[in-house]
């Protein structure tokens, strides 16, 4: 047992990346002036590695400043010494690979060099893997991931245990809830293991992929391809299918599914589209796993087989089995049946329109598409268009200065729609409507009687939020609450959202961003504007599939004081065009009764500033 010395600089350093550090570089004043008796004693118990053990080259070569690495290449003779680091490891390991020249006998130059890059870099440790994953496994064990964007398994744990931190300093304050832990996930040890080794390897594979790594992402991927197909007979896998949706997440099965889902985006990468149309035909064979990923798999089965391997008679009977599939929603449903209207459209598919003509329709609303000019920033590179805009003091007036500002075409937007009599607007996407969700389901999302979603004290949201169990688990008191608010005065609703305010503000639930709204009468006046109606009826949508219906809501919610009515704007900037989810939000939104606008900005020349 270490002393507190001991436990506290081991937290630290378990919550820093996974590198050797160098010694000197590392201070924890508030443990200790001198941390090396606290070091030492951690070695000898075999939670750190010290320097010794340092043999990987590439690891070593990491640890060291730019200025270091070039005075070792002006040591070696590198023919560019004060190039960039990651130009100079990439030439050290170059360099290593090859034989020295004088004997045979002698160590290979790859061997001097790390001999070198020791004695530059000094006493250096990293944490030992086998106690860390144990701790990885403890914490993963704790506290299971609440929803597939946060699932932090491959990263170590380290988020879970920051969240417990937090939590004991007072910083972040959880919702009050009863954890009902009943169901066993994993069966055993080995179990968890095989879980946490898929899950790191899936994060190993999303790093290769962000990194554009594909040829390395591709192997990780063959291997994983490989161990699952090893495991899928595995006795275990037989409890893991009789578990809700909501706790499959954690299993096995899952994971590979996913690292599978990944592989076709890698595969498809790589030019290799026949081996992605297998692997997507192998992941739909199957409804186990990741059934809310079905939809993305039907589509993206459409496109390999319609573009690429043009076979259009195999894609439209794609399309068919997708749209009947009843896990195909929202923006997947409607980019399969857009497709098939491509298809049929076509000149060069005119012997397949009898194939398509009995589908089942999906209508969407068109709505209102307005366009405003304004002067754009020249910038350099890709990324968002920045516009300019003369900022005219709240008075106006000709005595009045005006500055010129940098502003997102979302900003600009909002301007032009408060010169039209809209004197309040926020632009929030989809977290508007979604904490107005969060807030009025307050007591809904965090009630009892559901066992194993909340399986700790430190969760924003029940496990099944984003699974078709959440409606299904509480669908007596979501109708009610729906009925509720369709029927609820401007009074009632500004009480309703009163009593959460006052009482949870600030707590860390993940559908409520507290910073969305400048105050709690902003809200109220808002959702004065909406009314019960409306809001009942985006509710319901959201209530009955939040995983799918979360993305496509307009970016822009503007509404006038005075007069008590609200537009929804989706903004639009240069060569920028509706998502599928976005279609379907306005025309439902339309539907629900809404004033519902696309606004287009174009971009002008000149020398003016203002937008017209």
């Amino acid at each position: 047992k270490f002393a507190v010395g001991g436990q506290k600089l081991y937290v630290r350093l378990f919550q820093r990346k996974l590198n050797w550090l160098k010694v000197n570089k590392i201070e924890y004043g508030e443990i200790s002036v001198d941390l090396s008796p606290i070091i030492e004693e951690l070695a000898k118990a075999r939670f750190l590695q010290t320097e010794s053990e340092l043999e990987d080259l590439c690891e070593g070569l990491d640890l060291l400043l730019a200025p270091e690495l070039k005075t070792l290449a002006k040591i070696f003779h590198l023919s560019n010494p004060n190039a960039q680091k990651q130009q100079l490891v990439e030439d050290f390991l170059r360099l290593a690979k090859q034989r020295s020249v004088f004997s045979r006998s002698q160590a290979g130059v790859g061997t001097v060099i790390l001999k070198r890059v020791k004695e530059l870099a000094g006493k250096c440790v990293r944490v030992c893997k086998g106690p860390r994953a144990v701790f990885s496994r403890i914490l993963l064990l704790f506290s299971l991931p609440e929803s597939v964007e946060d699932e932090e398994a491959g990263s170590g744990g380290q988020g879970q245990l920051s969240t417990v931190l937090m939590a004991n300093m007072g910083r972040t304050v959880f919702p009050s809830y009863t954890v009902n832990r009943i169901t066993q996930v994993f069966q055993d040890r080995d179990d968890l293991i095989r879980y946490a080794t898929a899950a790191h390897l899936s994060n190993d594979i999303a790093t290769a992929m962000v990194n554009g790594n594909w040829d390395e992402a591709n192997n990780l991927y063959l291997c994983a391809k490989q161990t699952w197909s090893e495991l899928k007979n595995h006795p275990s896998l037989s409890y893991h299918r009789d578990l809700p949706e909501y706790l499959r997440r954690f299993t096995v099965g899952w994971v590979y599914t996913r690292i599978l889902s990944q592989g076709v985006e890698i595969l498809q990468r790589l030019h290799m589209y026949k081996e992605a149309v297998q692997e997507l035909q192998s992941l739909l064979s199957q409804d186990v796993y990741c059934a809310d990923s079905r939809g993305r798999w039907w589509d993206r089965l459409a496109l390999n087989l319609h573009q690429h391997l043009k076979s259009t008679k195999k894609a439209i009977g794609c399309i068919r089995r997708g749209l009947a599939d009843p896990f195909v929603r929202t923006g997947h449903r409607l980019s399969l049946y857009l497709r098939a209207l491509r298809i049929r459209d076509s000149p060069s598919c005119k012997s397949f329109r009898g194939l398509i003509h009995d589908l089942p329709a999906i209508t969407v609303e068109d709505v209102t598409h307005v366009t405003i000019n304004g002067k754009m920033c020249p910038q350099m590179g890709m990324g968002k268009s920045v516009f300019l805009m003369e900022d005219v003091g709240d008075e106006g007036g000709k005595d009045c200065s005006a500055s010129t500002v940098m502003c997102s075409v979302e900003e600009l937007a909002l301007t032009h729609y408060r010169r039209n009599g809209f004197d309040q607007g926020i632009h929030g996407e989809g977290s508007t409507f979604i904490t107005l969700y969060g807030i009025l389901m307050w007591d809904i999302i965090f009630m009892d009687g559901i066992p194993d979603v909340f399986r700790n004290s430190y969760q924003t949201s029940p496990l099944d939020l984003y699974t078709d169990s959440f409606y299904e688990n509480r669908r007596d008191v979501i109708e009610a609450r729906l009925q509720q608010l369709h029927s609820a005065s401007s009074e009632t609703l500004a009480e309703l959202i009163a009593d959460v305010w006052t009482t949870q503000e600030g707590k860390a639930a993940a559908l409520v961003s507290w910073g969305r709204f400048i105050s709690l009468q902003q809200v109220q006046g808002l959702v004065s504007c909406l009314g019960g109606m409306f809001l009942s009826g985006v509710f319901r949508r959201l209530s009955k599939d939040l995983r799918h219906c979360r993305g496509g809501l307009p970016d822009l919610v503007v509404w006038s004081t005075h007069t008590q009515h609200f537009k929804l704007v989706e903004v639009k900037g240069p060569n920028d065009r509706l998502s599928h989810k976005q279609m379907l939000w306005l025309s439902e939104l339309q539907k629900l009764g809404a004033a519902v606008e696309v606004c287009h900005v174009q971009a002008v020349g000149g020398k003016s500033k203002h937008i017209s």
